[in-house]
């Protein structure tokens, strides 16, 4: 039955995506994230509904008689160079061929999301509605389960969608904390509106689902996203008290076993599981020392036979306390050691470069349209996608999540968000002189 009731609500959407490209590129991202497969148990469960609003997604912007011009910035450029550097170092990877292709092809589709998200959105509206997606799809999962942590008095385990890259509850705690300023620039954006308390009420359990996670580096990215708030925040008192209510909800929830685990943040070194991370950097920067260009390829470090390989260097990084290497593969436990031993010190360079550019990205949208009225929209999206990836970059440090879906759909919606504003300003440039010519004009007619 629900199989039925989820293919004719598809087939209802799919009369939207036929419509306007925007919509149909933001189903894609939607289908990606929300994998409509985990909720289905029928005939439906096979079907790549994903592959389906990709094809229609090519079609509409095709036909579309009103693209925007495409436009190439320094992030975009960023990104195809490290494109090209991770398909050089598929071809030269060391792990397994197959599972190394497989790793490449998810990447060059979500490449592809990237590319039309780039093409098709520009306006106000457009950014809403795909920015609403990240809401309906991990904000509902998180609603969800945050629903079913307050049923079960704290007891509930939260994890995200099986058979998925966001599964892990470390990484769906990520995620969240990545999905929360989105959120509350929705809020902004919908003030008096009927889906204002959904994205409210949305949020409130999105926090306690992240809580309800027991990770621990998406709790500190919880605390860094709740701290720029604060700090930045010109309604403090308001902040503070909502911080309260949140905080007051949840510690009627919480167990002494999650308040224990947090703990161990501050004992790091006493910890195991902490351990094995600085065991897995290692070896995964040893994979760069030994094949510094080119690293050992998609996920290839996590092999049997490539962890052995060079764990007899173990040695020359003794200095850093970390127990043995052993038989058995780890994975990297950090984006950035992961993409340090997968493709290198180029690859890592490139992948810190998109970062960084990001950042100063938004930083230059900040400063130019800080004082312009009626971009305000596009100033505040700057300031949450700011939020996004700080969560992103501190919580990410512990968490093999280079490749997500989200990350990278992120990067292009800032892409996208760089040339809406040029193109704004370039609207407003020209506004202004045309105005001299008219009072000219009419002083000539006068």
């Amino acid at each position: 039955m629900r199989d039925i009731v989820f293919v004719i609500f598809f087939a209802c959407l799919m009369v939207f995506a036929f419509r306007r490209s925007y919509i149909s590129v933001s189903l894609w991202l939607w289908a990606g994230l929300f994998v409509p497969a985990y909720w289905l148990y029928s005939f439906a469960h096979g079907i790549s509904f994903q592959t389906i609003l990709v094809v229609v997604t090519v079609i509409v912007y095709l036909f579309d008689r009103n693209k925007s011009k495409f436009s190439i910035n320094f992030l975009l450029f960023t990104v195809l160079l490290i494109y090209m550097h991770f398909t050089i170092t598929t071809f030269y990877s060391l792990g397994i061929e197959e599972k190394v292709w497989l790793e490449w092809q998810k990447f060059s589709k979500i490449m592809l999301l990237m590319l039309f998200i780039v093409l098709i959105i520009r306006s106000k509206v457009h950014f809403n509605y795909i920015l609403m997606v990240f809401v309906l799809s991990l904000g509902v999962m998180g609603a969800i389960e945050g629903l079913k942590f307050i049923a079960s008095g704290g007891s509930h385990h939260i994890k995200g969608p099986d058979n998925n890259i966001l599964s892990d509850n470390n990484h769906f705690a990520l995620a969240l904390d990545m999905v929360l300023p989105l959120n509350i620039y929705l809020l902004s954006q919908y003030k008096g509106s009927k889906i204002r308390p959904f994205l409210l009420i949305t949020l409130v359990l999105s926090i306690l689902s992240v809580l309800g996670t027991a990770s621990r580096g998406g709790f500190i990215g919880l605390v860094c996203v709740a701290l720029y708030f604060l700090l930045t925040t010109k309604r403090k008192a308001l902040t503070v008290i909502a911080f309260a209510v949140v905080a007051g909800l949840a510690s009627l929830i919480l167990t002494d076993k999650w308040y224990n685990r947090m703990e161990s943040i501050d004992t790091a070194k006493d910890d195991g599981s902490f351990m094995i991370r600085v065991k897995s950097w290692k070896m995964y920067t040893l994979m760069a020392m030994e094949r510094p260009l080119l690293g050992a390829g998609f996920r290839s470090v996590e092999v049997g036979y490539v962890w052995r390989s060079i764990a007899p260097n173990f040695y020359k990084l003794s200095f850093i306390e970390s127990p043995e290497p052993g038989e058995k593969a780890w994975a990297a436990h950090s984006i950035y050691f992961q993409v340090l031993g997968d493709h290198g010190f180029v690859g890592l360079g490139l992948f810190m470069l998109i970062l960084a550019t990001a950042f100063l990205t938004l930083m230059n949208i900040m400063r130019k349209i800080k004082d312009i009225e009626r971009l305000e929209w596009q100033y505040q999206l700057a300031k949450m996608f700011r939020v996004s990836l700080v969560a992103f970059s501190v919580a990410g440090a512990a968490l093999s999540l280079p490749y997500a879906e989200i990350f990278w759909a992120l990067i292009a919606i800032i892409i996208s968000l760089d040339i809406s504003v040029r193109e704004s300003l370039a609207v407003i440039k020209k506004e202004q002189s045309c105005k001299p010519k008219e009072r000219r004009i009419r002083k000539s007619h006068a």
